[in-house]
C-alpha cells in the first residue's frame, strides 16, 4: 500500500544526520527522495567509522529508501542538472550554513524561479542571523548551549556530561520533517510553497524544554 507521501517528489542536498535523517522519515511515508551528493566521496557521513558491506552504518541509517546521485554543484553543468530535477520535485532540503546555497545558486530565491510552489526547507545551526550565525553547528555544543550537559550531571559523581548520542541533531530531523508535511498539506489547500527553516539550537532546546528545564533548575 503506498504511503501517504506517495507522489511527493523530494530533492534532498543535506549531509550527515540532521537532514538526511529528516527526507528519509519522507521516505518512510512513501516520498521519493533523491539525494544529491558531491562526486567522489559524496555524504561526509559515507566515510564514518562502523562499516557494513563497505558503507558506514551511519550513512545507511540515515539515508535507506532513497536513490542518489553525485552531481557536481560548483560547475554550471551540475547546476543546469539540478535545476532540471527542482522542475519535477515538491521539496528542495539543505542543511548549509546561511549563504552558502545563495553562493552556489540554489537558494530559495533561484529555486522559486524555476518552481514556485516549491517547499523549500533548510537548517541552520544557530539561525540565519545574529553572531553565531557563520558559525559550524555540531550536536556536543547544543548539548552544552540547551541544558542537556546540566541535566546529565549526577550528584554522586559531579562531572557534567553529554548525552551519548546525537540528540540535538535527531530533534532537527524530526522538526524538519514535520515542517515539511506541514507545509506539503497547506499547499494542497491553496497556499503557497513555503520556506520552512529550522535552527538545531532552537530544535534542540524545544525538545530538551518540556522536562528539562524543571531539572536543570533544581
Amino acid at each position: 500500500m503506498p504511503g501517504p507521501l506517495n507522489g511527493i517528489r523530494v530533492i534532498d542536498v543535506t549531509e550527515v544526520i540532521s537532514g538526511p535523517l529528516a527526507t528519509m522519515i519522507l521516505a518512510d511515508q512513501g516520498a521519493e527522495v533523491i539525494k544529491v551528493e558531491p562526486p567522489k566521496y559524496g555524504d561526509e557521513s559515507r566515510q564514518l567509522a562502523n562499516y557494513r558491506s563497505g558503507m558506514a552504518a551511519l550513512y545507511l541509517n540515515c539515508n535507506h529508501g532513497k536513490r542518489s546521485i553525485g552531481i557536481n554543484l560548483k560547475t554550471r553543468e551540475g547546476l543546469e542538472l539540478l535545476y532540471d530535477l527542482v522542475r519535477t520535485a515538491d521539496v528542495f532540503a539543505q542543511n548549509w550554513r546561511p549563504g552558502a546555497a545563495e553562493r552556489l545558486g540554489v537558494g530559495e530565491a533561484d529555486l522559486r524561479r524555476i518552481k514556485p510552489d516549491l517547499v523549500y526547507a533548510s537548517i541552520a545551526g544557530y539561525g540565519e542571523d545574529g553572531p553565531y550565525a557563520m558559525r559550524r553547528g555540531y550536536d556536543p555544543i547544543f548539548q552544552a548551549l540547551t541544558g542537556y550537559v546540566t541535566a546529565q550531571l549526577n550528584p554522586e559523581i559531579p562531572i557534567p556530561d553529554l548525552v551519548r548520542n546525537a540528540v540535538v541533531d535527531k530533534a532537527t530531523s524530526y522538526a524538519l520533517a514535520q515542517g515539511i508535511t506541514a507545509a506539503l498539506f497547506a499547499r494542497e489547500r491553496g497556499a503557497p510553497g513555503q520556506h520552512v527553516r529550522i535552527s538545531m539550537l532552537d530544535a534542540g532546546l524545544a525538545f530538551f524544554w518540556p522536562d528539562g528545564i524543571p531539572i536543570s533548575l533544581q
